[in-house]
């Protein structure tokens, strides 16, 4: 193998998450003060209510919704959500990625009345006529599939149901609409590129109106029962979460996120224009994701061998598809990700694809 002298990129961490870590964050900034306390101390419960009015200011979270912490991630706040809050009202859910189908087939496991709105093949399913009673279950981003759901506008202010979305792949990348949603989750190894563990909820006054004791719900799954914390927290992960928090908001927030992240996918569009070998999975550009963007193969390639190459050469780490997903490429454009290791990225890559080829 001859290997080309092409520039490589300087960080190889194109993973869709966790993600890469800001350029400006040092172990050392992390605030170690709270390490080794009781997570219940009056100024360590400061410490973690004063990160979460941050967090409420840098997305615009209205000041009457209410944000929580809970344990396992995105999943494991999204597994609260259904079971403190679904069960009386049918529910639609809409499926376009792969973690779609993971709570969609949550909600059967729980005998759950469910309308399936579902397609997986690069499209949107239909939105229309959405029962006006129905729970509404989505996620905003898909990152299996490098989707999204662009807008809810397809949902009428008038809504009875409660609007429920994983948003984790579209929290600080997008402006959004949170007065249209009453139960939204999301972890912050994403557009953060902070570590993960914890999952936020946040939730309208109309889905808390919502909330009953339910009998012989796990502790870990009953928002109902949630006080301050539902169970102990690391506090190094909430301090790397601050310090993060810090970083993205002195960069420019939302704003420069999501200009970022569109400059960012106008390499990889301009990149996958006429390719021979692959092409974006998402058939309609509206539904394209900020990020990530996810490309399907369109020929016959020993991808194995490539990503192990591409891997070992510390030139991209982590971009495969998704397990589940159809074979391909699936890279993180994110804020955090810089314009010229994306273009060195894509280099290597038509490289890799003419020496990879079956």
């Amino acid at each position: 193998m001859i290997i080309p002298k092409f520039k490589k990129p300087k960080s190889p961490n194109f993973s869709s998450g966790p993600t890469k870590k800001p350029d400006e964050w040092s172990v050392n900034d992390l605030n170690t003060n709270f390490l080794g306390r009781y997570h219940r101390s009056s100024d360590v419960k400061k410490f973690i209510n004063d990160v979460l009015k941050k967090l409420k200011n840098i997305l615009a979270i209205p000041s009457n919704y209410k944000v929580l912490i809970f344990p396992g991630s995105c999943s494991g706040a999204m597994e609260a959500v259904i079971w403190s809050f679904l069960g009386k009202k049918m529910v639609t859910a809409i499926v376009y990625d792969y973690w779609g189908v993971k709570w969609y087939e949550d909600l059967l496991k729980l005998n759950l009345k469910v309308e399936l709105r579902k397609n997986l093949l690069g499209n949107m399913p239909d939105l229309n006529g959405i029962p006006k009673s129905n729970d509404i279950v989505f996620v905003w981003t898909g990152t299996s599939t490098g989707m999204t759901i662009s807008n809810i506008d397809f949902i009428k202010s008038s809504h009875d149901g409660l609007v429920i979305s994983d948003v984790t792949s579209a929290a600080f990348i997008e402006d959004l609409p949170w007065e249209k949603i009453d139960v939204s989750v999301f972890s912050w190894q994403k557009a953060l590129g902070s570590e993960s563990q914890h999952g936020i909820i946040v939730m309208s006054p109309k889905a808390m109106e919502r909330l009953e004791k339910r009998n012989k719900l796990p502790k870990t799954l009953s928002i109902y029962d949630h006080d301050f914390l539902i169970n102990t927290p690391s506090l190094l992960s909430i301090s790397d979460f601050d310090l993060c928090l810090e970083i993205f908001n002195k960069k420019g927030g939302l704003k420069f996120s999501k200009e970022t992240c569109i400059k960012n996918r106008s390499i990889l569009e301009n990149w996958a224009k006429g390719n021979q070998f692959v092409s974006f999975f998402c058939k309609k550009k509206k539904y394209r994701a900020l990020s990530p963007c996810f490309f399907v193969f369109k020929k016959d390639l020993n991808h194995k061998k490539m990503f192990s190459f591409l891997g070992e050469k510390k030139i991209a780490f982590d971009i495969a598809n998704y397990r589940k997903a159809e074979l391909g490429i699936r890279i993180w454009n994110g804020s955090n990700i810089k314009k010229n290791d994306l273009i060195a990225l894509t280099n290597w890559l038509d490289w890799s694809f003419n020496y990879f080829r079956l």
